[in-house]
């Protein structure tokens, strides 16, 4: 594969650029976000993979077909992450910036010995100095036919291969709180989760609002920092109507409003 590669992973999530609760219903407000982040630390030398969640066009989706036809279910969540996807290029685009498509599915697939990562498209583009796109699927599966990937899953599998400078995580809150700040008034920001506190974290933490078929944010902490703790690097979750939050955290700044996961 050449000489190592390394690139600061950026999530686009679905509770940022879409409306959770309205299927297929973008959040215009959470994409010209996006672009304005991206549009900020695009040129600066620093190699980006970006991917975005599915949101309310993915998961309304894998709820409805899930425990029937298990191809109907494949092809339609595949058809609605692509949708996503293609959108949200495509305004990156149009914005002058210098982003690719890169269809999860046809990089990541499953067979009988687990996950198999074709690399080498996400590698080329970060070496031609494009933003590769990667999304949240439903991927091919020699086990059960499908097999529903989260956007931080997508992210884990390709670090195998595209190590890690650190992680963000784009929301549209500004961080993990001590309960759900939709339903609790009593809601506190939680600024860091270090091996001191992440117990008591995950024990406040329940499921977010609205559907989501890959965890909800208790599974997101849970994966992120065992994330940070395997690659040792720092995992922003930050929100991505804050852009200037946003950047920092993409640029590894201290000076950040959100939570950072250290597991190390």
């Amino acid at each position: 594969m050449g000489e190592s590669i390394s690139a600061v992973y950026v999530k686009a999530g679905g509770s940022f650029i879409t409306l959770k609760d309205k299927p297929n219903k973008l959040n215009p407000s959470g994409i010209d976000s996006l672009v304005k982040i991206i549009r900020k630390v695009n040129g600066s030398g620093l190699k980006i993979i970006l991917g975005n969640g599915g949101g309310s066009f993915a998961h309304p989706v894998v709820e409805e077909f899930r425990g029937k036809d298990p191809i109907d279910l494949l092809v339609n969540c595949q058809k609605a992450t692509r949708l996503l996807n293609h959108i949200v290029v495509s305004r990156l685009v149009e914005a002058g910036i210098r982003a690719s498509s890169v269809q999860t599915s046809a990089i990541i697939y499953e067979d009988l010995e687990g996950f198999k990562v074709y690399p080498d498209p996400v590698i080329n583009a970060l070496r031609l100095g494009v933003i590769p796109c990667v999304y949240g699927e439903c991927v091919f599966s020699s086990r059960s036919v499908y097999r529903v990937l989260s956007t931080e899953t997508v992210f884990r599998l390709l670090s195998n291969y595209i190590k890690p400078v650190r992680l963000v995580l784009l929301v549209n809150v500004d961080g993990v709180y001590t309960c759900d700040p939709d339903k609790c008034s009593s809601a506190e920001l939680i600024p860091s989760i270090t091996p001191s506190n992440y117990d008591e974290v995950i024990g406040l933490l329940s499921g977010s609002a609205g559907i989501d078929v890959t965890g909800g944010i208790r599974h997101k902490v849970e994966s992120m920092y065992v994330f940070s703790r395997e690659w040792r690097v720092p995992v922003y979750i930050v929100s991505g109507f804050r852009v200037g939050d946003a950047v920092n955290a993409i640029f590894g700044e201290e000076s950040v409003y959100g939570t950072v996961i250290k597991g190390y």
